[in-house]
């Protein structure tokens, strides 16, 4: 089996970080309180859905930021090996 390169470690380092972070933003508790009264119904419909279009922001967010942070390691891999290819003795 082929020893993995520092680069191959940070690699799956930053992508098992952005696969927490997605879980941990997905599985986010609630905290909206239930009331008796209408208006403790209506407000915990406002609190559900505020708590909701949050949790879609930062979803969105982390996964636009996933998506960079793999563009980056992309490029660097891409340059890593044309270096190595041009280094190369033949």
């Amino acid at each position: 089996m082929r020893k993995l390169s520092w680069f191959a470690w940070i690699v799956i380092a930053v992508q098992i970080f952005f696969a927490v972070i997605m879980i941990a933003v997905f599985s986010s508790g609630e905290s909206c309180v239930t009331y008796d009264s209408i208006e403790g119904v209506v407000a915990e419909v406002i609190c559900d859905t505020a708590e909701e279009i949050i949790a879609l922001f930062l979803f969105m967010t982390v996964g636009f930021f996933w998506a960079v942070t793999n563009l980056v390691l992309g490029i660097i891999a891409v340059r890593r090996r044309k270096k190595r290819a041009n280094n190369s003795p033949g």
